[in-house]
């Protein structure tokens, strides 16, 4: 933590200096409440061991650089690497991550000493971007922590756990592997000793999670990866399918183009129409999506995934009716 907090006071100056507010050992001292020797220690080895040009103004009271070309080791990085850590600077900070929101908020301010101090263009750079989620299940500081403790010490994981599907709550010791986020929900995929078999679990929907003392022996990568990659969405079966999908030339439009699996296959007909066809691997989560386009799409195949979807529909225009 020493090391870290050193650094951030150099970025600090760095940036004071070079934008002209002629900082001190004063200034530094009340920005990171030391005191005023430990500052100008700091400052000293800024000059003397990381070879900055700085030269004190008695006038101003403060320092500047006589070389404005000096930049620090740790600021020497390029316009992608910037643009990469400004939208992850974002990301971290609004993504919904539980117990870890403090700690990503403080790499947030480190990230932005760096943006500042190399984006002088823009004086807050981290308006420039933003991310938006829906329909999250919050998740709860103690779950998360417990969590993400289970995960990376190797341990095994009790909870009692909400299945929607099953509309009851069981308790469940896990052996976690695997966290994701996906679309602002976090998921923990891990092996399920009461099904004996990978499940995925939300956290959102997790209680009385309790980190046991036993360890277990993490399992090869090959036997969870597929329940990330092999099909659309986070829902997972033991069987896949694949669905076929006809979009109007309207809706066309905006589908073109969207990345809904790596192995999706499209076809644009003559009129227009879009012919997606996709890997699937639950049946509750594609019909999501294909409701929310309503009569703009229409299911080719499979053709019991079809007369599902007839049957919402049906039922959603009789709710109307009554």
């Amino acid at each position: 933590m020493g090391e870290q907090l050193f650094l951030e006071r150099f970025v600090w100056f760095d940036n004071e200096t070079r934008h002209g507010r002629y900082p001190n050992a004063f200034k530094l001292a009340a920005q990171f409440e030391i005191s005023t020797k430990t500052a100008q220690r700091s400052i000293d080895y800024f000059r003397d061991r990381l070879n900055a040009p700085l030269e004190y103004v008695l006038s101003l009271k403060g320092y500047h650089y006589t070389n404005s070309s000096f930049q620090l080791p740790v600021t020497r990085i390029s316009e992608d690497e910037l643009l990469a850590l400004l939208i992850s600077r974002k990301l971290i900070t609004e993504a919904s991550a539980g117990s870890l929101a403090e700690d990503l908020e403080s790499i947030s301010r480190r990230l932005g000493s760096l943006l500042a101090a190399n984006l002088p263009g823009r004086a807050k750079p981290e308006e420039a971007f933003s991310f938006r989620w829906k329909g999250i299940s919050p998740t709860d500081p103690i779950t998360f922590k417990a969590v993400t403790s289970a995960l990376l010490l190797g341990k095994l994981l009790t909870f009692s756990y909400y299945s929607p599907t099953a509309s009851n709550c069981t308790e469940r010791t896990v052996e976690p592997h695997h966290m994701v986020n996906y679309m602002g929900n976090w998921h923990l995929i891990a092996f399920c000793h009461l099904r004996n078999d990978w499940r995925d679990f939300v956290l959102g929907r997790m209680t009385l999670t309790d980190v046991e003392g036993a360890a277990f022996q993490f399992r090869s990568v090959e036997e969870w990866r597929p329940y990330l990659a092999n099909t659309f969405g986070i829902f997972q079966n033991r069987k896949s399918f694949n669905v076929v999908l006809r979009f109007t030339p309207e809706r066309s439009r905006w589908v073109k183009g969207e990345l809904w699996h790596e192995k999706q296959g499209e076809v644009i007909e003559p009129d227009g129409s879009l012919v997606l066809s996709i890997p699937v691997s639950h049946e509750a989560e594609i019909m999501m999506e294909i409701l929310k386009h309503g009569s703009q799409v229409k299911v080719l195949d499979p053709e019991w995934l079809r007369a599902k979807v007839i049957k919402e529909m049906e039922s959603a225009v009789k709710k109307y009716q009554e």
